[in-house]
């Protein structure tokens, strides 16, 4: 055999013997998405209490601003526990309130509070 046949050879076997759990380790890392998300209020309101959980959850859980008030162009960056679907309620105050269900965190950079209600980025 040529010199050039035994390099082409060796370069090809060399791409196959490339153990398994190095590849999968690969996948694995390429499916995981960012769970770090910016909600910004572009809403003329100040947004007293933000509440989000994984979809299959039914409990709204802790309202997540705790004290602080959320001033219309301001924005807060949480990091999420776990990539899943999320149901978001926010809530400027008295009865208003808004509701935005089963969004996929992995899709989106962020969430937009409006005065019509939550929209995704």
């Amino acid at each position: 055999m040529s010199r050039r046949v035994l390099i082409a050879l060796a370069a090809t076997a060399a791409l196959f013997a490339a153990p398994a759990p190095v590849a999968q380790a690969q996948t694995q890392y390429a499916q995981r998405c960012d769970t770090n998300l910016r909600i910004t209020n572009n809403s003329s309101s100040s947004v007293r209490a933000i509440y989000f959980n994984p979809s299959s959850n039914r409990n709204w859980g802790p309202n997540r601003l705790g004290n602080s008030i959320l001033q219309p162009r301001q924005s807060i960056t949480f990091q999420l526990p776990q990539e899943d679907n999320y149901d978001f309620r926010i809530s400027w105050g008295g009865n208003q309130a808004a509701e935005m269900r089963h969004t996929d965190i992995c899709r989106i950079s962020g969430v937009i509070i409006t005065d019509d209600g939550l929209r995704v980025r």
